[in-house]
């Protein structure tokens, strides 16, 4: 049962600041020596992992301004969402994820389980050129699973996700419209998708599938977290969301692009050997257009990129939004990996 805490004080979490707050509220013991370091939060929490006497939790806090170079605007309230798909997919998919301890929400904190030692953030792995088999056939088949299990269960989850906030402030806001604004003459087309990505409701999206999000561990097993994002939705988001994170993680590197590719393919086919529910690949290549123009031009780029490099993920946005109708999957795959490798090409 998670402990929920209730008073009125107004807390910012810190290393600093986490020992007291645990003891004060009773989740660690009066006179504990608590440990605390800092854990990366993206552009949008605090996290913080507490250690004390053998046990240990970790603890998030919403912000409430993003950590980016321009206002966004996404509602703290996001932390009570990730609580609620902390707890789903402890039902649908035992052990994939943390599972939810405590709950602060006036201060907008929420307290996890720590992952298991032994594993390794996949992004960290794919940034060091592992593009690994088992990591990315264990992914696959976490998401296929998790959009399987949760259409099976569309009534009751349909229910307790229906709040489009987070789609809309997380991802549509900063993502879609930005571009579009950007590239006013692609915005027609951005529309045309938007509207198709809210009208489209029928599995448990996480929002965030990306390798940054996704420890692995030995033998393809992988553990999810960072669902701040989940909403009651499309498909094709997390797969064209991971996707393109496959090919983002590799755009650094031309060398490794081809190596990425291959690896964003193998998801594809296991992901449907899984059970996920993307069928309309139009509707999964229009969506990894919208993500891969956001990496270059939306509110949460790519860092880290020179100018070719952005040029290559937009070029491949541009063409994949463009010809949508016209592609699978796999030939969408290719031609992005083409495009981010020589902007100028084909």
């Amino acid at each position: 049962m998670i402990k929920r805490i209730m008073h009125n004080r107004r807390v910012e979490l810190s290393v600093a600041s986490l020992p007291s707050y645990l003891r004060a509220r009773g989740i660690a013991p009066a006179h504990a020596d608590v440990d605390v370091r800092e854990l990366s939060g993206g552009v949008s929490n605090v996290v913080l992992l507490a250690r004390w006497d053998g046990e240990g939790v970790v603890v998030k806090q919403s912000l409430a301004r993003l950590r980016v170079g321009v206002e966004w605007h996404f509602d703290r309230a996001r932390i009570y969402v990730e609580r609620a798909c902390l707890d789903a997919l402890s039902e649908l998919l035992p052990g994939a994820a943390p599972e939810s301890v405590f709950a602060d929400d006036p201060e907008y904190v929420l307290g996890m389980t720590v992952a298991p030692d032994g594993g390794e953030v996949w992004r960290d792995a794919l940034a060091a050129g592992r593009y690994e088999d088992d990591a990315t056939l264990g992914a696959a088949r976490l998401l296929g699973r998790l959009q399987a299990a949760s259409a099976a269960r569309a009534g009751e989850l349909a229910r307790r996700f229906a709040d489009q906030m987070p789609l809309i402030e997380g991802r549509v806001d900063p993502f879609h419209r930005t571009v579009a604004a950007a590239h006013p003459d692609l915005a027609g087309r951005i529309a045309v998708e938007v509207d198709r990505l809210l009208a489209t409701r029928s599995v448990l999206v996480h929002g965030d599938f990306s390798p940054k999000n996704l420890i692995a561990y030995g033998g393809g097993r992988m553990v999810l977290l960072d669902c701040e994002c989940a909403h009651w939705g499309d498909p094709a988001f997390d797969l064209a969301f991971l996707l393109c994170h496959l090919l983002g993680d590799g755009c650094h590197d031309p060398d490794v692009v081809p190596t990425a590719a291959s690896h964003a393919r193998r998801f594809w086919a296991a992901y449907r050997q899984a059970g996920g529910q993307a069928d309309d690949e139009a509707a999964v290549v229009a969506e990894l257009a919208c993500i891969l123009l956001a990496r270059a031009d939306g509110k949460s780029p790519l860092l880290g990129l020179d100018d070719e490099r952005r040029a290559g993920l937009r070029a491949a946005g541009r063409r994949l939004l463009l010809g949508a109708d016209e592609l699978d999957v796999p030939a969408a795959v290719d031609i992005a990996a083409a495009l981010i490798r020589d902007p100028g090409g084909p």
